[in-house]
């Protein structure tokens, strides 16, 4: 699963980078069709974050404020992001089982309830670049 986060933290990253605006990546929220997919992205998106976060926290420039409040939408969106990754593991393995009814309902409510956390973090880190 984490060369999976990798490789769409990659994407992300590839596609948010003006210099590569010639490049056609599609948006992995756009392109997602089936509830693992979403689910995948979001945990991608929620990784590219954290590899960000460390960066800008790091930084010897960056405000202490900026840290804190960094630091505070991180410890919600992670317990967030490692139920939905359980929630993943849950259906795929239940999909493997050929059951995968249950399992997929359980993965779109922790998929919808790790949206507002990691859109925070998002908008925290988006305050923090500015």
């Amino acid at each position: 699963m984490n060369k999976h986060l990798r490789t769409v933290a990659l994407a992300l990253t590839l596609a948010a980078t003006p210099a590569c605006a010639g490049i056609d990546i599609p948006n992995p929220f756009a392109v997602a069709q089936s509830a693992d997919q979403r689910a995948y992205a979001l945990l991608q998106t929620y990784a590219a974050l954290v590899e960000e976060a460390a960066n800008i926290v790091r930084a010897p420039s960056t405000p202490a404020a900026i840290r804190r409040a960094i630091g505070q939408a991180e410890a919600v969106a992670t317990p967030a992001a490692e139920a939905l990754a359980q929630a993943l593991s849950a259906y795929n393995a239940a999909r493997n089982a050929g059951d995968a009814d249950v399992a997929r309902v359980q993965l779109e409510i922790a998929r919808v309830e790790t949206e507002a956390p990691i859109a925070a973090f998002a908008a925290a880190m988006q305050t923090a670049q500015r």
